[in-house]
């Protein structure tokens, strides 16, 4: 099991709430055998999952990827309000 830092606890928290201020359904975050949804809000079950390393998580949510290489993660569902909402910040 990957150790999660803090800074991406925090990271991933700051995310959902942006996502919640966003009107978007939630994101499953998925590294290894580890899972983080962020985003919930109303009992809506999330929209889209995100799948990487986590290394290269947090390099998404610390805003060091582009979106063409968000784009290039493995996702399911509809990645491009995710990927709008994390090219903003």
């Amino acid at each position: 099991m990957a150790a999660v830092s803090p800074e991406f606890e925090e990271l991933a928290t700051d995310l959902g709430q942006r996502i919640v201020e966003a009107g978007l359904r939630g994101l499953v975050l998925r590294f290894g055998d580890q899972t983080r949804i962020v985003g919930v809000a109303d009992r809506m079950p999330p929209a889209a999952t995100l799948e990487a390393p986590l290394d290269e998580l947090l390099a998404v949510l610390l805003g060091q990827r582009t979106a063409e290489e968000m784009r290039a993660l493995r996702w399911i569902g509809n990645p491009e309000p995710y990927i709008e909402l994390l090219a903003s910040s």
